[in-house]
Order: structure tokens, then C-alpha cells, then sequence
């Protein structure tokens, strides 16, 4: 099995309100008014709607997300992305298109503050 593979995903079309804890990796086309905490990577499709606070290793969002994103790693913004609220991350990328409105905090390994850009 790959170990990169996807084994949970909440497809276009589903509704779920609730906390979501995942061993491994997650994907969301529909929609979720919860908390997700994956212990491998949560990825947001286009089609994909959180309103709630992600807390993966690595988040991938095509979709839109409102609350707050907690990534042990990386966060990356796909040009079709939409996000409201606050980033905690170590690197982050925004491609072209991206609508972002919060707080981003990068660290690094030790925990440093490596760059903070305040909400405007």
C-alpha cells in the first residue's frame, strides 16, 4: 500500500457536522463544520468547504476554509483556495489567485519564530 495514498475521504455532495481524528491522511470535496485533526495530511479539493480548524502535518486547500490551520510541516494554497482566519506553519505556499485573510506564523525546527505577518 502507498503510504502517500489517501484512505479517508468525505466526497462532493456530503454534509458532515462534527470532530473528525484520522490515522493517516484525509480529503474533503464536500462539506465539514468541525474540528480535523489527521496524523499524516488533510488535502481540501475545490469542491471542499471547512468551517473549523485543521491539524495535519501537512493541509493542501483548493477549496475554501474558514478557523484555524495548525501544520506541523507545510501549507500549501492552490490558486482556486479561499481562507479566513490563522496559519501556524514551518513553510507555507500561496500560488497566483489565492484569497488569504488572517495571520500566518512560520518556526522552524527549534521553534523560532521565523517570519509573522500580522492581519492588516
Amino acid at each position: 500500500m502507498n503510504k502517500d495514498a489517501i484512505m479517508n475521504v468525505i466526497h462532493k455532495g456530503t454534509q458532515v457536522e462534527g470532530n473528525l481524528v484520522v490515522n493517516g491522511s484525509v480529503r474533503i470535496d464536500g462539506k465539514l463544520k468541525g474540528k480535523i485533526k489527521a496524523s499524516d495530511r488533510i488535502v481540501v479539493g475545490q469542491t471542499g468547504i471547512i468551517d473549523g480548524d485543521l491539524t495535519a502535518k501537512d493541509v493542501n486547500i483548493s477549496g475554501r476554509c474558514k478557523g484555524t490551520i495548525s501544520a506541523e510541516n507545510s501549507v500549501v494554497f492552490q490558486s482556486t483556495a479561499e481562507f479566513d482566519g490563522d496559519i501556524k506553519c514551518k513553510k507555507l505556499v500561496v500560488e497566483e489567485g489565492v484569497i488569504v485573510d488572517g495571520n500566518v506564523t512560520m518556526r522552524d525546527e527549534r521553534g523560532k519564530v521565523v517570519q509573522e505577518k500580522p492581519k492588516e
